[in-house]
C-alpha cells in the first residue's frame, strides 16, 4: 500500500463526501482511506458508510476518547501505507498535490517528510484565489533546521494537511501527544524537524476551512492566546529539550517563553488567591527549568501588584537579563 489517509471526524456529516471526492480527485490509485469518527453526533457514520458501500479502500474507525490527537493516533495504528497523509474532513486540496508530495519522497531516501503551503480562508477553493508565487521547487534541509525554524516563529507553522510523512516517522518520533488538546499538530511537528530531514516543497497543498464550529476557533473564545499555547510549551517541547541533546538557540526560545508567559498569565488573571494558586502551579509545571530567585521574587510581587509596567520591566529588561547572561548557566 502506497498511501494512507487519515480523516478524524466529529460532527462531520455535510463534508465527508466532499473530502472523499477531494481525496480520489488526487487521481492516486494505491491508496486507503480512514475515517476515525470521534464520538460524533449527527449522521456522520451513516455518511462514511455510504462511502464504504461504494468504494472498499474507504475504511471506519471509532475512538471514543475525545480529541484530535487519540483521533489521529487512532489512525496511524491502522495504517498500512508507505506514507501517511492527514486530512481534515471540512478543509480542501489542491489538484495534483498528493502526487506531488509522493513524488518528493520517491526520489528522496533521505527525506522523512515533505510538507508546502496553506492558504486560510472563509470560502473554498473555488472561491479563493491562489496566490501565484508557488514555483514547486524543492528545499531540502537537514534537521534540526526546520525544528527550530518553527519554533522559532509559529507563524511559519502549517497545518498536518500540508504535511506528507513516512509510516516509519513514527516509530521515531512517537504518535500525537494525546495530553494536548491544542496544538498538538504543532508539537509533533515541531518535534518531526528537530529529528528528522524535512523537505520543502515551494507548492500550495490545501485550503485551511475558517468557520466558527471548528475546535480551534472555539477555543480561542475560551481562552487567552498564552493560556492556550502553555501546555504545548510545557508538556511537549519542555520534555523534549529535557529528553534530548537540543542547540543552545532551543533553550533560550524555551526559558524566554516559560519565563514571559509566566508573568503575562498573572496579570491576566483576575483576584490575589486565584494568581498565587496559578504561580505556585506553574512553576510546578516547570520545576526542571531554572528560574532565578530575583525572577521568582518580582513574579510574587506580580501576584500582588499585577501592573503592566511592572510586567514591561519583567518581560523586557529582566527576564532577557539573565537570559543573555546566564542561559548557559541556567
Amino acid at each position: 500500500m502506497k498511501l494512507s489517509v487519515i480523516i478524524p471526524v466529529y460532527n462531520g456529516a455535510d463534508f465527508i463526501w466532499k473530502s472523499y471526492n477531494s481525496i480520489i480527485d488526487q487521481q492516486v490509485t494505491d491508496i486507503e482511506i480512514l475515517y476515525v469518527d470521534n464520538n460524533s453526533e449527527d449522521n456522520s457514520v451513516e455518511k462514511i458508510q455510504e462511502v464504504i458501500a461504494m468504494d472498499d479502500r474507504v475504511k471506519l474507525f471509532k475512538q471514543s476518547k475525545q480529541g484530535s490527537a487519540p483521533a489521529r493516533n487512532k489512525g496511524i495504528e491502522n495504517a498500512s501505507g508507505t506514507y501517511v497523509y492527514f486530512f481534515d474532513v471540512d478543509d480542501e486540496i489542491y489538484p495534483k498535490a498528493l502526487q506531488k508530495m509522493i513524488n518528493v519522497l520517491d526520489t528522496n531516501q533521505t527525506v522523512d517528510a515533505v510538507f508546502g503551503k496553506m492558504i486560510k480562508s472563509h470560502k473554498g477553493i473555488s472561491e479563493t484565489k491562489k496566490p501565484d508565487d508557488e514555483t514547486d521547487a524543492l528545499v531540502l534541509k537537514e534537521k534540526p533546521y526546520w525544528g527550530m525554524f518553527w519554533f522559532s516563529n509559529l507563524k511559519h507553522v502549517v497545518g498536518p494537511p500540508a504535511f506528507l510523512y513516512k509510516r516509519t516517522v513514527f516509530d521515531t518520533i512517537g504518535h500525537y501527544n494525546e495530553d494536548l488538546r491544542i496544538g498538538q499538530d504543532t508539537a509533533l511537528d515541531i518535534k518531526l524537524g528537530m529529528t528528522c530531514n524535512v523537505a520543502f516543497l515551494n507548492t500550495y497543498i490545501y485550503l485551511y476551512y475558517k468557520h466558527s464550529t471548528s475546535t480551534i476557533e472555539k477555543a480561542k473564545k475560551k481562552k487567552s492566546k498564552v493560556a492556550l499555547h502553555w501546555p504545548r510549551y510545557v508538556k511537549s517541547h519542555l520534555p523534549f529539550y529535557l529528553e534530548n541533546d537540543v542547540p543552545l538557540k532551543y533553550k533560550e526560545l524555551l526559558y524566554a517563553y516559560l519565563y514571559s508567559t509566566t508573568a503575562k498569565r498573572l496579570c491576566e488573571t483576575k483576584g490575589i488567591q486565584n494568581r498565587k494558586q496559578l504561580l505556585k502551579d506553574m512553576l510546578n509545571e516547570i520545576k526542571p527549568v531554572k528560574t532565578p530567585l530575583v525572577l521568582r521574587l518580582f513574579l510574587s510581587i506580580m501576584t500582588i501588584f499585577p501592573y503592566p509596567i511592572f510586567l514591561k520591566v519583567y518581560v523586557y529588561y529582566l527576564a532577557p537579563y539573565f537570559l543573555k547572561n546566564h542561559i548557559e548557566k541556567l
